[in-house]
């Protein structure tokens, strides 16, 4: 039984699909920018190693909760770890150029590619390949983003009706200095709706350049830092790859 148990482990192999947080981490320009300062160091003669970090907690790939624009909404820390793998995910190759939106027509076309199996996916990744401004250039990644249309989301979320998470590759889902776009977007993403299945979370400065042509996703963690009182919080993504 361990023999099988081992081949059975290695036909998968997991892929991180979140940035590491590091002081030249592109954040929304709104955001305080990361500050990573050494406060006792081995090297200079203390015991032992330690660091003051200093950053929002929107900042680099992170996880949006309900309670990041609804009053009554749910906050990261709430979230069990079971809600927050995903079984089904998706990725969906809608590449974008600067400051253009995701219209519901863009995202068609590409599901009824999986129109004759069940439309059961519970965690959509949009691939804009934004992602590629990241390091050559923040400001166009800050500032030129493409984003998700309101209507967009609401259309997912009646399309997939076991919806739970929607990711993306671009700094924020919104697109940048569009306030009431951004509000819709998320309200409309984040609301309890009777209809519309549950609120969705959004991951957003996702590496989806990770995932190659072709793999089988075959399930998704998303990891949030563990703290008490805040809405959404940086995490880890894991994605398990079948081979």
């Amino acid at each position: 039984m361990g023999n099988n148990d081992n081949k059975s482990r290695n036909n998968f192999r997991y892929l991180k699909l979140s940035y590491n947080l590091t002081e030249d981490t592109p954040v929304h320009p709104d955001l305080t920018k990361i500050k990573i300062t050494p406060k006792t160091q081995i090297n200079e003669g203390a015991d032992y190693n330690t660091s003051v970090i200093t950053v929002e907690n929107h900042s680099g790939t992170h996880v949006d909760a309900p309670a990041h624009f609804l009053k009554n909404g749910r906050p990261i820390f709430t979230y069990d770890p079971d809600e927050l793998i995903f079984h089904k995910p998706i990725v969906l190759e809608c590449l974008k150029r600067p400051d253009e939106i995701i219209n519901p027509e863009d995202l068609a076309p590409l599901l009824r590619n999986f129109e004759d199996h069940d439309l059961d996916f519970d965690c959509v990744l949009i691939r804009t390949g934004f992602g590629k401004y990241r390091e050559k250039d923040p400001e166009m990644y800050l500032t030129k983003n493409p984003g998700v249309a309101p209507e967009t989301a609401n259309y997912l979320r009646r399309k997939l009706p076991k919806l739970k998470c929607l990711a993306i590759d671009t700094v924020s889902m919104s697109r940048y200095g569009r306030m009431q776009e951004m509000i819709d977007l998320h309200q409309t993403a984040f609301r309890t709706q009777e209809d519309l299945g549950k609120p969705l979370l959004f991951v957003e400065d996702l590496n989806l350049r990770a995932i190659e042509q072709g793999m089988i996703l075959d399930e998704l963690m998303v990891i949030p830092w563990q703290v008490e009182g805040i809405d959404s919080a940086p995490c880890t993504v894991l994605v398990k790859i079948r081979l």
